[in-house]
């Protein structure tokens, strides 16, 4: 129980300024979990036929919930454990793992726009994830070296 408290406390103490982080949660496990529920997804869409030429949903399945999974991790141990320096090398890591996974879904609708007919729509969305998760890679290299100053 004692362990769960410090986790709770942990996550809540930083909840507010790792928001977008947390955010970056919900393409991950949620396109993971559309995945699961459709796992013919890819053809009902043009925009989708880059990424069934580069893998099946369930390849793609399993990058989302390693993406998803490694944010996770970053964000339940960042300011749990005090003395630990290496949150903000965590959370980098779980960011340009989101970045790299995100390029690449950005990089598919891309090519699908211009060689298959699908939406230029999904251009804009998913590269908004790449900037969102360039930012966070910024904002956790700005935390490094911070942990002896305010502890988190």
């Amino acid at each position: 129980m004692i362990v769960l408290r410090r986790v709770y406390d942990g996550v809540a103490d930083h909840f507010k300024i790792r928001a977008s982080e947390w955010v970056m949660l919900w393409p991950a496990f949620g396109l993971w979990f559309v995945l699961q529920l459709d796992p013919d997804m890819f053809t009902t869409s043009p925009s989708f036929a880059v990424l069934a030429d580069w893998g099946e949903e369930s390849t793609w399945a399993w990058f989302l919930s390693g993406c998803g999974l490694a944010r996770l991790f970053a964000l339940t141990i960042n300011g749990t454990f005090r003395g630990f320096v290496f949150s903000p090398h965590i959370r980098a890591t779980a960011s340009l793992i989101g970045a790299a996974v995100w390029s690449q879904v950005t990089l598919g609708f891309l090519m699908a726009w211009l060689t298959t007919g699908g939406a230029p729509s999904g251009v804009i969305g998913w590269s908004t994830m790449v900037l969102l998760e360039i930012f966070n890679t910024h904002r956790s290299w700005a935390d490094v070296g911070k942990q002896g100053l305010d502890a988190g």
